[in-house]
């Protein structure tokens, strides 16, 4: 062979079970393989201290808290039963009474059309600080008291909605009939007719306040037919008002977890009643637009006189319910203002995604 010549030597793909132990090892977290049943069947690594031994054929969920693995499970169960993949934060304690936080994948490997295993993922293991977990309480502390507080808001609202506004209507019928009674009797005064119309009115007014109060406590169209329609109502009382509005949406959005939804009306509530309160606007538009696959976008803009940024910061104007709602699921609300330019309310939220902790 001359000198610098190589030798040409076959080469051949090594085997599917060669190249899953020499990938495993390289990477520099756990990954083991479960089973249908969540039994562990492969770990690429262990703790110090650990047998392997000991770990395969147990499930996963006997090496998490029982609090975690209930949260956990779910999200794996989804892996086999329609095959998607998830990925969530892991909360452990260590032997040394410190938090620790994994971040968890889980995808499915899927033959001949079905799921048959699921690989798992696990890593950037860290110790959390005073600060996130102070951050984590309050984030977790703020989402129970709007739960709470959309609850209590949904429970007035079916009180005022089959109560108060049902004896109302019933009224108004009453009233409409005796009004077809009086009109053959002409001895009555001019003045008992006007006092009679004045009640009718007074009446039909009240009923429009008690839908009025049930729409702002919660719309029923939120629940029955869905966030474009709610906002579509919110729309209608902002152009009784004079002002011109303009909605963009699709004619249907994928289907959102129930606090997305509840989320998105309140910001664009919380953002009209601003334009109300403070922007002295003609025009306002709403876009409520799928992003993507996994998000959805809502955005408020007028054409009122604005603000400045230092109001922004300061979180006047109602602008800090709009910021925490979005960051309990991990966003963060963009605001746009200025003297004299009007103001734009932009933000993106997950379509399914549980609020961040």
């Amino acid at each position: 062979m001359p000198q610098g010549e190589r030798l040409a030597i076959p080469w051949r793909m090594p085997s599917s079970q060669v190249l899953w132990d020499a990938l495993s090892a390289s990477i520099g977290c756990f990954v083991a393989v479960i089973d249908p049943e969540y039994r562990v069947r492969s770990i690429n690594r262990i703790d110090p201290g650990c047998d392997a031994t000991g770990v395969i054929g147990r499930s996963v969920f006997e090496f998490m808290p029982a609090a975690e693995s209930a949260r956990v499970r779910p999200h794996v169960e989804e892996v086999f039963s329609q095959g998607k993949s998830v990925a969530l934060d892991l909360t452990l304690v260590d032997d040394g009474g410190q938090t620790i936080v994994s971040s968890i994948s889980a995808s499915p490997v899927i033959e001949e059309g079905r799921v048959v295993a699921a690989v798992l993922t696990s890593h950037g293991q860290r110790q959390q600080s005073s600060t996130e977990l102070a951050l984590r309480a309050e984030r977790k502390g703020l989402r129970r008291l709007l739960q709470t507080q959309e609850a209590e808001r949904q429970m007035v609202s079916y009180e005022i909605h089959d109560g108060l506004a049902q004896y109302l209507t019933s009224a108004s019928m009453h009233l409409e009939a005796c009004g077809h009674a009086l009109d053959s009797l002409p001895a009555l005064t001019d003045s008992f007719r006007s006092d009679f119309a004045a009640a009718q009115r007074l009446v039909g007014s009240a009923i429009a306040e008690s839908r009025r109060l049930i729409n702002g406590l919660r719309p029923p169209l939120l629940d029955e037919l869905g966030i474009i329609e709610a906002v579509n109502g919110l729309l209608d009382e902002m152009a009784a008002s004079g002002v011109a509005v303009e909605y963009v949406h699709p004619p249907h959005l994928p289907e959102l977890a129930s606090d997305v939804a509840t989320a998105l009306f309140r910001i664009v509530q919380e953002s009209l009643s601003n334009i109300r309160k403070h922007a002295r606007a003609g025009r306002v538009r709403v876009a409520l637009l799928a992003c993507g696959d996994s998000d959805v976008s809502v955005e408020v803009s007028d054409d009122g006189v604005g603000f400045s940024p230092e109001a922004i910061l300061s979180g006047c104007f109602g602008l800090e319910g709009i910021r925490q709602r979005a960051r309990l699921f991990g966003r963060e609300a963009t605001i746009e203002s200025g003297l004299g330019r009007g103001t734009r309310v932009s933000v993106v939220l997950p379509l399914k995604s549980q609020p961040a902790d």
